[in-house]
Parts: structure tokens; C-alpha cells; sequence
């Protein structure tokens, strides 16, 4: 089953990647997928957060900005993620 990741996740991804293709190869999307995403996350933030070009992207001065914010987010999340892993895991315990 394929894992569902936000658009937090996946702009990191095109970050370290420097390129919706290799993003899409990582995280099995297709390269018009996380293209469409990122339009979206742009759109609903009101900023550029790439410079396109051919051979990739490159991090706007926008995005570059708001990096540590989404990284941040990001980490947070995942932290959430963990936690509840471990409520349920002592719940299961305490209910046995």
C-alpha cells in the first residue's frame, strides 16, 4: 500500500533532490504529480518556492525562507506520529 505524503514531505524531498523527477522516483509518484503538488503548496502559500528549469529546481529566496518553517512542521509531525505509537503500545500493555 502506497504511503500518502503531504506536500511538507514532498517539498523536502524536491529539495534534497533538487528535481520533481527524482521526488517523484523516491517517493513513487509520478514527476506531473508532485509537479501539481508543488503548484498547489505555492498557490495556497501565495509565494514561489522553485525556480524550474530544465536540468531541475532550485530553492527561491521565498523558499529558502520558509525551509526551516516546513522542516520544523515536518519534525513535529513525525514526533505526533511516534508519540501516538507509543500511547497505543501502552495502552495495549495496560490492557492486558
Amino acid at each position: 500500500m502506497k504511503e500518502i505524503r503531504d506536500r511538507y514531505e514532498i517539498f523536502l524531498k524536491v529539495c534534497e533532490t533538487g528535481s520533481f523527477s527524482k521526488a517523484a522516483e523516491a517517493l513513487n509518484y509520478t514527476q506531473s504529480g508532485i509537479s501539481q503538488m508543488m503548484a498547489g503548496f505555492e498557490e495556497e502559500l501565495g509565494v514561489q518556492l522553485f525556480a524550474r528549469a530544465k536540468k531541475g529546481v532550485t530553492l527561491t529566496d521565498n523558499g529558502r525562507m520558509l525551509m526551516p518553517y516546513i522542516q520544523e512542521m515536518t519534525n513535529q509531525k513525525d514526533k505526533l506520529r511516534q508519540d501516538r505509537k507509543s500511547v497505543r503500545l501502552l495502552l495495549i500493555l495496560i490492557i492486558k
